[in-house]
């Protein structure tokens, strides 16, 4: 056995029933980011109130990280504008736990969800959130290495172009590179290189780029820990 087949051989990926719990948890720091600036608002006061106790109601309260428990805990209002967008972010991930759930479809690379209705497939604040989930299955170990792998090819390129502001010939080098090939299997091109909608990454926007980049990193993070790659979702690695 190769040192890399014996690295994944003893990948032991989360079961099912702590990928759900899990994307409670995100759909949680979610919610929580977009309520925080309506301190004043009544209906979001009453919702945010609603978040920890639903989240031990439904037998989710171990999964949270210390930093997720105590960021849920602080008043409303005093989240600072970084960790606001960071979590808001998370929607991005969570969408690949929810499909590996088979809740949801997962979006194109440069496609962003919509956070509702990803919280809302996994069914975040649900009166019957404690069965909601009873019968979860995951997809596939194949599904999910395939999706895992794309995640990774995707990453990689976006953080390329971050480094050099080149094109590419994506396409090619996803065959030949040493430290492939890559699987970009149903990944849309555009002149040979990954897509921004209709243009390459090169030609797109560099707002676009950016919200590809940052939907790229969050679903290859998910992809990872699904794999067994880290016990702890904010300590997965994505350099691979």
């Amino acid at each position: 056995m190769s040192p890399s087949e014996e690295s994944e051989a003893v990948l032991i990926p989360p079961k099912p029933e702590r990928v759900l719990a899990r994307s409670f948890c995100i759909s949680a720091l979610i919610c929580r980011s977009f309520l925080d600036p309506h301190s004043d608002d009544a209906n979001c006061m009453t919702t945010n109130g609603k978040i920890l106790p639903w989240i031990e109601a439904v037998g989710a309260g171990d999964e949270l990280e210390l930093w997720e428990a105590e960021a849920l805990a602080q008043p409303m209002g005093s989240w600072n504008e970084r960790q606001r967008v960071d979590c808001s972010w998370m929607s991005e991930g969570l969408v690949m736990l929810v499909w590996a759930l088979s809740l949801c479809p997962l979006p194109t690379h440069d496609e962003c969800v919509d956070p509702k209705e990803v919280t809302d497939a996994c069914g975040f604040l649900r009166d019957d959130g404690a069965q909601f989930g009873q019968n979860a299955r995951l997809r596939s170990v194949p599904e999910l290495k395939s999706a895992g792998k794309r995640a990774f090819a995707i990453h990689w390129r976006t953080r390329q172009f971050q480094l050099d502001r080149k094109a590419m010939d994506f396409e090619n080098l996803a065959r030949t590179a040493w430290f492939g090939p890559l699987d970009i299997a149903g990944v849309a091109l555009v002149d040979s290189d990954l897509s921004v909608g209709d243009l390459s990454l090169f030609n797109a926007d560099p707002v676009d780029v950016h919200r590809v980049t940052s939907i790229a990193r969050e679903r290859h993070r998910a992809a990872n820990w699904l794999l067994g790659e880290c016990t702890l979702f904010s300590e997965v690695d994505t350099s691979t």
